[in-house]
């Protein structure tokens, strides 16, 4: 292009420095994978609430999935405890969020006995039954 049309090219070359300096590193910021960009928050480990929160939410007309939140702020690991429930309940359990374990089936009442059984340092006042909760 510079040989064969240099008048453009130096047009070029003359508009492409002008953009260059108007372009400032926040307007090249970009995401680089995935959705929207969610920030999740992160509590600070003071502002955590000690407790475990079991929930009931239904799936279908009979069909309900236990949801018990709050495990980690007791340093329990949710992988281990998601396994231990499935065992224990003969039923699929897995985590579905940062602190969150679902179980299949109603297993609402059972499940406080064997957290307190389970892990000693999990007080039964700390444990607070929801309920039906619509998922």
């Amino acid at each position: 292009m510079k040989t064969n049309l240099p008048s453009y090219y130096s047009r070029l070359v003359e508009k492409a420095g002008e953009k260059l300096d108007e372009l400032t590193l926040e307007e090249s910021k970009r995401q680089t994978r995935g959705g929207k960009g969610l920030r999740k928050n992160k509590k600070k480990e003071g502002d955590e609430d000690k407790g475990i929160q079991v929930s009931r939410s239904l799936r279908s007309k009979k069909k309900c999935v236990t949801v018990v939140t709050g495990m980690k702020t007791f340093g329990i690991d949710l992988k281990k405890a998601s396994k231990m429930f499935a065992q224990h309940f003969s039923c699929g359990s897995s985590v579905t969020g940062e602190d969150e374990i679902g179980i299949q089936g109603d297993v609402g009442e059972d499940i406080v006995d064997f957290i307190t059984e389970k892990w000693p340092e999990v007080d039964e006042e700390l444990i607070e039954l929801i309920g039906d909760q619509k998922g």
